[in-house]
């Protein structure tokens, strides 16, 4: 028989800290997960979601030797005669329940559950329950021990209380940071279309991807080392700035000058995506396919709104008044942050020669006899 558990001074803090770190690092969850049975003094954890509408196992992910058996026969059978999933169900999320709270002996002696697969692949007495509940999905986290072993009373239970708080804080989180990695994923003919400047940065700084406003607004700096940016103020370098964030997972912003003009950068960190079905997370996180594309690699993005000094709502209102197509309207606002009517045929990757025709249509429409009276005109 172990002898009572008694909390280790300063463990839990650390390990509250490293659950909210492995939200932008996925890749650590398992072992998080590991460390907190140990501190609990578990004999293994099974992290088990559900959407309910459908009867559709989400994800499983069980850390501990003694329970790494049970999984499959778990998920394949005995989840549907789980009666603490209906205890989870039924209680509020962030709030340990405990087996025995409800479940007797009696119950346990007469149930399929317990005496056909729990007792037999070592677990006797489970305490844990929901961490996440939204839109019919929910997410249930149950803490064993083995047959032999005591309840989950006193000090223990009270510290498995204060850490289901954060497990349902950091659930929600991770979900939320799927859903951001999944947006990045599928979503780059959106990120494309924003008016915005939004650029994809690995590790080392290095520019993965650069939608088309970026590239109106920082032009053929694009293609050069460091965006070919002098840098901010302090006389850094924009790649400097990248590589830290990527490391720190802090965002960062500076302020640069082009073309006389100012652009504040901001550089903040992506969440960091785990290869697809690792970490027996499933359908619910992490669940991004293959591993194609610049989202996978990005860890940093970085966006360019327009330059200080351009009133979008005034170039606007040229636009309706001088009766602009759309495209003529994007060409108008390109040249109203500085950007050549070349810049703006890569960024919009058309040909210089349709360009060319959006400019003169311009200058039919406006009444300007050229393009430096109309940029003039713009405050150019």
């Amino acid at each position: 028989m172990r002898q009572g558990w008694r909390e280790r001074a300063g463990v839990r803090d650390g390990l509250i800290a490293d659950l909210y770190g492995s939200v932008l690092s996925p890749g650590n969850v398992p072992g998080v997960i590991a460390r907190i049975n140990r501190f609990l003094d578990c004999d293994g954890v099974h992290m088990v979601g559900w959407d309910e509408t459908r009867n559709e196992v989400l994800m499983s992910m069980v850390s501990g030797n003694h329970i790494q058996g049970a999984e499959t026969a778990y998920l394949t059978h005995y989840q549907f005669i789980d009666p603490r999933r209906k205890m989870g169900l039924q209680s509020p999320t962030g709030i340990v329940v405990a087996c025995h709270d409800q479940l007797d002996d009696r119950y346990v002696s007469g149930s399929e559950f317990y005496q056909d697969f729990l007792i037999p692949h070592g677990p006797r007495y489970v305490a844990g329950g929901n961490i996440f509940r939204e839109q019919g999905q929910n997410v249930h986290v149950a803490f064993n021990h083995l047959v032999g072993r005591n309840r989950f009373e006193g000090e223990k239970r009270e510290a498995l209380g204060g850490l289901m708080v954060h497990l349902a804080r950091w659930m929600k989180l991770m979900v939320r940071a799927d859903g951001l990695r999944e947006a990045a994923a599928g979503s780059q003919a959106a990120v494309d279309a924003l008016a915005q400047g939004v650029v994809f940065l690995d590790d080392q700084g290095r520019v993965l991807h650069a939608n088309p406003s970026a590239i109106r607004l920082l032009g053929d700096q694009m293609g050069r080392v460091n965006l070919g940016l002098s840098g901010s103020p302090d006389g850094s370098v924009v790649n400097a700035h990248a590589r830290a964030v990527a490391l720190t997972r802090r965002p960062h912003s500076l302020t640069i000058r082009r073309r006389g003009k100012a652009l504040t950068l901001t550089l903040s960190p992506l969440p960091r995506a785990p290869r697809s079905g690792t970490h027996g997370l499933g359908k619910l996180v992490g669940s991004l396919g293959g591993d194609e594309g610049f989202h996978h690699r990005a860890s940093v993005v970085l966006t360019v709104p327009e330059p200080v000094g351009t009133n979008r709502e005034a170039v606007a209102g040229l636009a309706r008044q001088w009766a602009l197509t759309p495209a003529e309207e994007a060409l108008l606002r390109s040249l109203a942050v500085g950007t050549s009517p070349a810049e703006h045929a890569e960024g919009r990757g058309v040909k210089i020669s349709t360009v060319r025709s959006q400019v003169r249509a311009l200058l039919e429409k406006s009444g300007h006899p050229n393009l430096r009276a109309l940029i003039g005109a713009l405050g150019g």
